[in-house]
């Protein structure tokens, strides 16, 4: 793809689907993300990502993550009216984003995830990674206040026992 068509691309994919999501109006949303989708899947087949080269899988991503986030927005704007309508349009057009993530990250993620990674500032790591797991384990499940004490105050526990555990010496 020309760069001089990106930005005016860019810019159209953005503000498709978001106005009608301003102004209310389910059906022009629906459409309206459809002919960005529509875009957004044209790049990603004239480019094909699959063939396993990283810079065409990024350029994709690229598009196919403008089409979500712009589907996004357009959520995030229909919010006061009735966003369970938005939102599952907005989940079932992400699917190309999913994918074209996927296919970035495949030949990345071997070379990041290693038992390594746990070492990462000197054990800080492990402790946010314990502590974010609590958090969202507190606040998907548990709502009462005097039931997310003890857990927090476990999950606090195991960070610091995580911390140094993957201490160096």
């Amino acid at each position: 793809m020309k760069a001089s068509y990106t930005l005016p691309l860019s810019i159209i994919m953005l503000i498709l689907p978001i106005i009608p999501a301003l102004i209310d109006s389910f059906p022009g949303f629906l459409g309206t993300s459809l002919i960005d989708l529509i875009i957004a899947m044209y790049v990603m087949i004239t480019e094909k990502p699959w063939a396993g080269d990283i810079k065409t899988a990024i350029s994709t991503l690229y598009f196919t993550g403008l089409s979500t986030v712009a589907d996004a927005i357009g959520v995030f704007l229909a919010l006061p009216y009735h966003p369970v309508k938005f939102a599952i349009i907005t989940i079932i057009f992400s699917i190309p984003f999913i994918y074209n993530l996927f296919l970035v990250l495949k030949p990345i993620l071997p070379s990041i995830i290693k038992k390594d990674i746990l070492y990462v500032g000197n054990g800080f790591f492990a402790f946010s990674l314990v502590l974010i797991i609590g958090a969202i384990i507190g606040r998907v499940f548990i709502t009462r206040f005097y039931v997310l004490l003890p857990l927090y105050t476990g999950f606090l526990i195991l960070a610091i026992i995580a911390l140094f555990y993957f201490r160096k010496k």
